[in-house]
């Protein structure tokens, strides 16, 4: 039965689309005479491994070839027989289906005693040889690193990984790369041209996006679509057959995300459902987007290696549109999309779990954390709870800072804090500089659950004042300052005071270049805030009230274990 990618199937090296880093090689060392003794293919399916294992044995026993030219002239008797598959000398071994050692020593070690029959070369090929047994690879070890002058072994696997380590070092390894967009849709040109069939250009590429890199895949696509019987072929009779892509839709709605339109990007969302669009399909194409411009922005040739081929056209306009987006809307709409593509429930609504991230996302907004996530609150240590026959509880504000010592660096990180002793703000709690300091490492472990480096950001901070409501937070570099003043992450540390503070606490970021940033443990006791504390009268801080040893010295190791520190006598 005749098929595309059988059909058009490369018969010399010029023909094989993409692989150069491979064909040069190789080419240079048919022209040098000094093949080597074995290869091993390795790369993803369909990317031409095997094709270009039966070029090389074409080529290494032409006869009519130049000395000066690597390409097979597909002319001669040896290389019309080896393209019918009827050369007795080049032997293609399926591995999958003979993974046995008897199978080895039969078909391989057996037949490489022989001398070829009428070419120059023998040439065994064996595709998936990650599929042999490890006896099987043991009994082709010694062949393989001292083979007959006139064998050749070409190699090749999809699961590089499978292979026995001692095997691939007797080896020339060739990694092969997915093919991209535009050299399929040239091949596929080519394929309806010879085929005399016109077929939008905008369906070639929708194909070649299809296949994902891999050129069977793709000629299979097109001979379905071929097979819908017209000799002009346009993008909506494709469909039939192609699944319908939205790239250009996503990439619209993460344009209107970045300029923060939520009406246009749920207008967007909408006449999709009213398309018959699969929601779960489109969101899982945002992501890859997303990690597109990711990667792009990370590197250009990372983003050509690892990320989507999307086709000349899309890349300029998600070019355009990723030029607005920041590093933190990058990481907001990636993670907010991977939520929404992971949820496995079927809404009343389909679009809604859609819309819901697009109103998120343009306003800002954050989404409750679920019920049976949420951390018990921890203990309030400026309230007394009185029990019946208790002894005192000790009150973290009773504590004279002098008393602590800080333990490591990480804490070390408010020590430079200058609040003025007794500035409060009217919020029904006693909030002094000395209660700042004391929570402020429990607030830097609460906002690490959220965001690791956001933590790192505000230990490198410094707290001035609080007035009118708000805590004055002060930064050395404004790139601090600016992450900070996000909106989204601006919602998480204010949301974070007010739980760790118990009242309705916000803040305001300044930059201050000249600001020493000190990292010492010692540091901690020379800082304007210990000085102030300890100027601080008896009634706003006194010594610790004498209590039973047994309770006092619980909670004072659950003080110590929490803002770190020794108490010294």
């Amino acid at each position: 039965m005749s098929t595309l990618y059988r059909d058009y199937r490369p018969q010399n090296f010029s023909e094989v689309l993409g692989q150069n880093h491979i064909k040069i090689t190789l080419q240079n060392e048919i022209v040098a005479g000094r093949p080597a003794h074995a290869y091993i293919f390795c790369g993803p399916r369909a990317v031409g491994k095997t094709t270009l294992a039966r070029i090389m044995a074409k080529a290494l026993n032409c006869e009519k070839r130049p000395a000066d030219v690597a390409e097979p002239c597909n002319e001669c008797a040896s290389c019309k027989s080896i393209t019918a598959g009827k050369n007795l000398d080049i032997i293609e071994i399926d591995a999958a289906s003979n993974t046995g050692v008897d199978n080895v020593r039969e078909n391989i070690i057996a037949f490489s005693r022989l001398v070829p029959t009428s070419a120059k070369l023998k040439v065994f090929i064996i595709d998936e040889v990650h599929m042999l047994s490890l006896s099987a690879f043991n009994a082709l070890l010694k062949i393989i690193e001292e083979p007959p002058s006139y064998v050749v072994f070409i190699l090749c696997t999809t699961e590089i990984q499978k292979v026995p380590g001692t095997v691939i070092s007797r080896c020339e390894r060739f990694d092969f790369k997915r093919i991209s967009v535009s050299e399929i849709v040239v091949k596929l040109s080519n394929i309806a041209v010879a085929e005399k069939i016109s077929i939008d250009a905008s369906v070639l590429e929708a194909v070649a996006r299809r296949s994902g890199g891999h050129l069977r895949d793709a000629e299979s696509l097109l001979g379905q679509i071929f097979s819908l019987g017209d000799k002009k072929i346009s993008a909506e009779q494709a469909e039939l057959v192609l699944p319908h892509y939205n790239s250009y839709e996503a990439i619209n709605l993460l344009d209107y995300l970045g300029k923060k339109d939520a009406a246009k990007a749920v207008s967007l969302v909408n006449n999709l459902i009213d398309s018959g669009v699969n929601f779960k399909t489109f969101t899982e194409e945002i992501v890859g987007l997303l990690r597109k411009i990711m990667l792009n922005k990370l590197s250009p040739e990372l983003a050509d290696n690892l990320g989507l081929d999307l086709g000349e056209n899309l890349e300029k306009r998600l070019t355009e549109v990723a030029g607005h987006l920041s590093w933190e809307q990058i990481f907001a709409f990636t993670r907010r999309f991977l939520e929404s593509a992971n949820d496995n429930k079927s809404p009343l609504i389909p679009q809604l779990p859609l819309e819901l991230a697009i109103v998120e996302l343009c306003f800002g907004l954050t989404p409750p954390t679920p019920a049976g996530l949420i951390a018990p609150a921890a203990p309030n240590l400026h309230r007394e709870t009185i029990m019946p026959n208790a002894k005192p509880r000790v009150n973290a504000s009773n504590i004279k800072p002098e008393t602590l010592m800080p333990l490591s660096s990480a804490d070390s990180s408010f020590s430079s804090v200058s609040l003025p002793p007794h500035q409060e703000i009217d919020t029904g709690i006693n909030l002094n500089a000395a209660a700042v300091l004391a929570k402020w490492p429990e607030f830097l472990v609460k906002i690490k659950k959220y965001n690791h480096s956001l933590s790192f950001v505000l230990q490198n901070c410094e707290p001035r004042e609080i007035k009118d409501g708000k805590l004055t937070l002060v930064f050395k570099y404004k790139f601090h300052h600016d992450r900070v003043s996000d909106p989204n992450i601006k919602n998480i540390v204010a949301n974070n005071l007010s739980e760790v503070f118990g009242c309705g606490l916000g803040f305001i970021a300044l930059v201050d270049e000249k600001m020493e940033l000190r990292h010492e443990e010692e540091a901690a006791l020379e800082t304007p805030l210990a000085a102030k504390i300890k100027e601080e009268p008896k009634a706003a801080i006194s010594k610790p009230p004498v209590a039973d040893k047994k309770v006092a010295g619980g909670l004072m190791a659950d003080l110590l274990k929490t803002f770190g520190g020794k108490v010294i006598n």
